[in-house]
C-alpha cells in the first residue's frame, strides 16, 4: 500500500513539474513557417540564420517590435522603428582630384613566357 501511494506522488510531482515548464514563457525565439508565409518572405529576412530561428536581425526585432504587421519593414524602416537615427557629414565624402607624379609611377615589366612557364614548372610548392 505503501509503495502505490509513492507511485502516486512521483507521478503528481512528474505531472505539476510538466505544467510548470510548459506554462513558462520560453525565452527562445523559435521561427515558425507562418511567419515567413503571412509576409511573403524567407525565413532569413527576419532571422541571422538563414534557416530561420535564433536571434533576430534588425527588420526582424523592428517586425516584432511593430505587433507583427504584413510586412516586415525595409532595413531603413527598421532602423528608425527601431530608434536609430542615420546622419551623413558631406564633407567626409567629397571627390579629392590629385595629380599622379608619372615618375613615380612603377614601370611596367615583362616576363618572357619561356622563362614563366619553366618557373612555373619548376615551383615546388608552399
Amino acid at each position: 500500500m505503501a509503495t502505490a501511494w509513492k507511485v502516486w506522488l512521483c507521478l503528481l510531482a512528474i505531472f505539476i513539474v510538466a505544467l510548470v515548464s510548459f506554462g513558462q514563457p520560453n525565452a527562445t525565439v523559435r521561427a515558425l513557417p507562418e511567419y515567413s508565409a503571412q509576409v511573403g518572405e524567407p525565413c532569413a529576412t527576419c532571422h541571422v540564420s538563414p534557416s530561420g530561428g535564433g536571434p533576430r536581425g534588425p527588420r526582424g526585432t523592428a517586425w516584432v517590435a511593430s505587433s507583427k504587421p504584413g510586412a516586415v519593414p525595409d532595413l531603413l524602416q527598421a532602423l528608425e522603428i527601431l530608434g536609430v537615427r542615420l546622419t551623413v557629414d558631406p564633407l567626409e565624402y567629397r571627390a579629392v582630384t590629385q595629380e599622379i607624379d608619372s615618375a613615380a609611377a612603377p614601370e611596367k615589366t615583362s616576363i618572357p613566357s619561356a622563362e614563366l612557364l619553366e618557373y612555373l614548372r619548376d615551383y615546388e610548392g608552399n
